[in-house]
């Protein structure tokens, strides 16, 4: 949505209203990635290639819908969005790449970062330790806290 939006900023007419709902779409959405048992790794990487998936995919603007005269600032624009088109194509591929190859040699980031962790976890529950799970058997009942 936001990589919609400001492709095609020009058309919206409340701009700044819908930056904000997105704004706060995201800011709620890291927040809640920071809650135990979340992942604020996956929301930021979710983010990013929908980012940028919406640059490749929405690049044209809708000149037919609204029935603008294409003139010379719209054919600036389809070459400016041409290019930012293959360039998020290639920072797409270039991170799925990267990302899946570190992820088969069972890299760990937070080996080469300390302060990671708390991209997906507050303060005080980024303790070790603080999400413990127990169980227990009665008979046929297995009870898991």
């Amino acid at each position: 949505m936001l990589s919609e939006l400001l492709t095609n900023w020009k058309m919206h007419t409340h701009k700044f209203d819908e930056m904000l709902i997105l704004v706060v779409i995201i800011v709620l959405d890291l927040a809640l990635g920071t809650f135990p048992l979340g992942s604020n790794f996956s929301n930021i990487g979710g983010f990013t290639s929908g980012f940028l998936l919406g640059f490749v995919i929405l690049t044209r603007r809708q000149h037919h819908w609204l029935n603008l005269n294409k003139s010379n600032t719209s054919q600036k624009q389809e070459s400016y969005q041409y290019a930012l088109r293959i360039i998020s194509f290639v920072l797409l591929s270039v991170g799925l790449v990267d990302g899946g190859v570190l992820f088969f040699k069972g890299v760990d980031l937070n080996d080469y970062c300390s302060w990671c962790h708390y991209i997906t976890c507050a303060p005080p529950s980024c303790k070790p330790g603080y999400i413990s799970c127990e169980d227990y058997q009665i008979g046929n009942k297995l009870n898991v806290t």
